[in-house]
């Protein structure tokens, strides 16, 4: 028995009482009619009395059919809320354990790096995040790029979209995000080619909450390199970063745990590199900075050929 059947069953005991009463009282009223008394108001009021009680029994009856299906309605409702916060709280546990996928081409790797930069500036922040970018190989032919050329335009877009701008609304998204971006020159050809092609690119809308960093790794061959190349506030994106081939291959990591190994490994390698290599601030562009690394390629280059020179002398 339910915790309500007891007071339904005294209720309807005591309607059942008030119904015999009015019913004896409006009898005793139509008889009196009989009996030769003159009072020509009983018979009428005894009907509607009658009357009432029959209103009275088919409001209660219906109250009774129906009071049954608004509990099974109020218990659905009960039920579907448990079930709305056991999604809730499994949603929770899968972002909690999070998620990989592994994209085995650089086509596919440099769209999931768009996607995932698409969707955490989407997303609602409650406090503020840090975009982190990171590239450790030689810089690509990016927009020249017959094959992805149009991918990293995306991507350009992509990340250029988190820049706060002198121009930006009060209530912009990319109020709670700083970008900071690590990148990597092999030599003289590479840093200018840098300099030409995607600097201006990163840098025309004068960013006020992004930091840039240059790596400074002089080397005759290729190299293939890890790199956590995007870390957002919920995915992290390793790829395998080759001077010869760009996002050969990468792998997505979905799931905060995830995200603090990565974005501690780029916060390690952004204090390895000294501020002297700094050359983008809120502050606008560096020159001297820019000057300082192409001073120490060129003087880096100049001592290669002069090693160079007397082995191609030793050859001969």
């Amino acid at each position: 028995m339910s915790p309500a059947e007891p007071s339904r069953v005294r209720r309807n005991r005591i309607i059942a009482i008030a119904a015999g009463v009015i019913t004896v009282f409006a009898i005793t009223l139509a008889a009196s009619g009989y009996l030769g008394l003159t009072w020509l108001w009983l018979r009428p009021a005894a009907e509607l009395l009658l009357l009432a009680e029959l209103v009275g029994l088919i409001v209660l009856e219906r109250h009774q059919l129906f009071e049954p299906v608004h509990e099974s309605v109020g218990g659905i409702e009960a039920n579907v809320a448990a079930l709305r916060n056991e999604v809730s709280q499994l949603s929770q546990r899968f972002d909690a354990s999070g998620q990989i996928s592994f994209h085995a081409n650089p086509s596919q790797t440099v769209a999931a790096v768009v996607r995932a930069a698409r969707e955490a500036l989407a997303r609602e922040q409650e406090a503020p995040q840090m975009l982190r970018i990171a590239r450790l190989a030689r810089n690509p032919l990016i927009f020249s790029d017959l094959e992805l050329g149009a991918e990293f335009r995306k991507y350009a877009d992509a990340v250029i979209a988190f820049q706060m701008t002198p121009g930006s609304i009060a209530d912009s998204r990319v109020r709670l995000w700083s970008i900071r971006v690590i990148i990597t020159v092999t030599g003289l050809e590479d840093f200018d080619r840098w300099c030409e092609q995607v600097l201006p690119t990163y840098w025309e809308q004068k960013s006020l909450n992004q930091e840039l960093k240059v790596r400074v790794r002089v080397r005759s061959s290729a190299e293939a390199v890890l790199t956590p190349q995007l870390v957002t506030d919920r995915d992290a994106i390793v790829i395998l970063d080759d001077d010869n081939l760009s996002y050969r291959w990468g792998v997505l990591f979905q799931g905060r745990q995830y995200v603090t190994v990565f974005a501690r490994w780029f916060d390690e390698l952004w204090a390895s590199i000294s501020d002297r290599y700094l050359v983008g601030s809120r502050s606008g562009l560096n020159q001297k900075a820019l000057d300082r690394i192409r001073m120490e390629l060129e003087a880096a280059e100049a001592e290669r050929n002069r090693l160079d020179i007397p082995k191609s002398e030793a050859a001969l």
